[in-house]
């Protein structure tokens, strides 16, 4: 019953080709399939359980990645990346399949949440239930709705169901779809239950969380356009504390951070307090349809150095190479904390060690040696070169390992297949090396970026301690722990005492609201990147901020074509083409790509 109430939800989707609708009611499973399936128990759960299941299809493949990390001011291209989006080039215009893949995907969504919403007054069942899983369903709503006004600006509106293909759709603007978010996530709020152990489903908080972000999106604009078109609010910023501090203050649930940040995105501890609200995976192939795909998208090609020495492994990754980080990551992201940072060691992988031994390997600096199994075969080097020579003479310095390639010598679109890979996505429970299919569940929300919100907010209000003591509890968790050992990093390439190895830099990382309080914008978009760099939020995060094409500008070498109209994306024209009747071009598609 599963599989055929997937496909029947999808007529209530305006975004589905007509062609496809009619192809779709030709197919003889459907005629046994009635409306009234929905008037049923089983069939509305079954309904709101497919809401929940279409958010899967952002990491199914790089919907999300692409949309949201590509061209912007923390990654740039890879070997086989995506050139349209990374470089800002003509094409990329509404012909474009992704685009078309991620809209449609999430009208799908929206569907199954107005299927939900409209037929639960006719099903017989507990009232309490009902309740609550309009407040699901609207939860969700309000997550498809928000992702698509950040990317898409002006977008159709759809709040109920329809039991025929619809074509006559206007776009709303921004602001109304805000209001519309917002009125969903207080609903749910309001009814969610206040807690639980299932992070895959909505609780209380995962609605205080996203409101707060909502908020958050909605009050960060500074230009009086822009205020205008996301219909900003001089509460906003009030607001976003409000739901965010109802979080901190454990008045939710008891969500603190992982005392350690590598831990946080070890498989193996998913499931964790840290976590507020994820889209689950399982390790179960048959039930995990595509799986989670991420793991494959910020892997460099190590297995293409030598392969004698370093072959493709499960551990290691499949790698695709989509995105690799800009020279400002490693730089200037971190800035003179590096060194103190774990975080900055703990988010990338630095080196691999050879798994199959050769002898007479030839290594970068001309050298011949013998290579073992767990010798280094790569290692990245964290330091700056400015010249050829300097370069060579590191080089010959550390003969020992077979490529010996410093990174932020930024290289040419020639060696943007070797780098270092973002830990984060990464899948070492897959059953063989090329299988795509990952387990790990992808976390939407977690408490980290809950504190970073809520400095965020009082920065905003220019109360820049209280800003500043928030900051530092995610600063802190970043700190190496007294006793915690560093990597060789630390005193071979910046700096550090070998004494000091294994003390505290917990004093190091704390700062002050004299630290942010002079560019406070750009500082908080640097800890979210410190944070949260390739959890799928950056391109959002820097248009809301009004940041977008200043900070590609200034920090992506490779992506000197980005316009001011790319603060949009443009609208698919597999949904203009579908329209009747159809508006002119300014009324249908955004501004600069007609």
């Amino acid at each position: 019953m599963r599989n055929h109430l997937s496909k029947y939800i999808l007529i209530f989707s305006f975004t589905i080709m007509i062609t496809s609708c009619q192809k779709f009611l030709e197919e003889k499973v459907i005629s046994q399939v009635s409306y009234q399936l929905y008037e049923t128990e089983e069939g509305i759960e079954g309904a709101l359980v497919a809401a929940y299941n279409t958010l899967r299809l952002g990491v199914y493949s790089e919907y999300m990645l692409t949309l949201n990390d590509a061209g912007t001011d923390l990654f740039a291209l890879g070997s086989d990346g995506n050139t349209a989006f990374n470089q800002y080039l003509a094409t990329l215009s509404s012909q474009v399949g992704k685009l078309n893949n991620f809209w449609d995907y999430h009208y799908k969504g929206i569907a199954e949440c107005n299927v939900t919403i409209d037929y639960l007054p006719k099903v017989e069942m507990r009232a309490a239930r009902k309740v609550e899983m309009e407040a699901e369903a609207k939860f969700l709503r309000a997550m498809y709705y928000f992702d698509l006004v950040q990317q898409f600006g002006n977008i159709p509106l759809v709040l109920e169901s329809y039991d025929k293909a619809k074509t006559d759709f206007k776009r709303a603007a921004v602001k109304d779809v805000y209001n519309a978010i917002l009125n969903d996530l207080n609903y749910s709020y309001a009814n969610l239950p206040a807690g639980g152990v299932a992070r895959g489903r909505a609780y209380k908080a995962a609605a205080a969380h996203l409101l707060s972000k909502v908020y958050l999106s909605r009050g960060s604009a500074v230009s009086q356009t822009q205020r205008e078109i996301r219909g900003t609010q001089a509460s906003d910023m009030d607001s976003v504390i409000k739901y965010s501090k109802l979080i901190v203050d454990q008045q939710l649930g008891n969500f603190n951070l992982v005392d350690d940040f590598a831990q946080l995105f070890n498989i193996q501890n998913q499931v964790n307090n840290e976590v507020i609200f994820a889209v689950q995976f399982t390790e179960n192939v048959l039930d995990n349809d595509n799986g989670n795909q991420m793991h494959l998208y910020h892997v460099p090609q190590y297995d293409a150095v030598n392969t004698k020495i370093l072959k493709r492994s499960v551990e290691y990754g499949r790698p695709y190479r989509r995105l690799r980080p800009t020279p400002f990551v490693y730089d200037g992201l971190y800035g003179a904390t590096r060194k103190y940072d774990s975080r900055f060691v703990k988010s990338f992988v630095w080196g691999y060690i050879a798994n199959a031994a050769s002898n007479g390997i030839v290594t970068t600096a001309g050298n011949t040696i013998n290579v073992n199994i767990g010798d280094t075969a790569i290692y990245f080097s964290p330091v700056y070169y400015n010249t050829e020579t300097e370069l060579q003479a590191a080089i010959q310095e550390n003969k020992r390992f077979a490529v010996y390639l410093p990174f932020n010598t930024y290289r040419p679109v020639s060696m943007n297949f070797i780098f270092p890979g973002l830990r984060k996505w990464l899948d070492p429970l897959r059953p063989t090396t090329n299988e795509t299919r990952g387990s790990r569940n992808w976390v939407m929300m977690r408490y980290a970026e809950t504190l970073l919100i809520l400095a965020e907010a009082y920065g905003r209000k220019e109360d820049y301690a209280n800003a500043a003591y928030y900051i530092n509890q995610v600063r802190k968790r970043a700190a190496y722990k007294e006793g915690e050992s560093k990597t060789t990093q630390y005193w071979t390439f910046e700096g550090g005492d070998y004494a000091d190895r294994y003390k505290s830099t917990v004093a190091e990382m704390e700062i002050t609201s004299a630290d942010i309080s002079s560019n406070f914008v750009d500082y908080m978009l640097d800890e979210r990147g410190r944070e949260m760099i390739g959890e799928l939020n950056r391109w959002e995060d820097l248009v809301r901020c009004e940041k977008l094409v200043e900070r590609v500008r200034k920090y992506n070498p490779e992506a000197g074509n980005i316009r001011d109209f790319h603060i949009v994306r443009p609208i698919p024209q597999s949904h203009i083409d579908r329209l009747s009747p159809r508006g002119s071009d300014s009324e249908e598609q955004n501004q600069g790509y007609y």
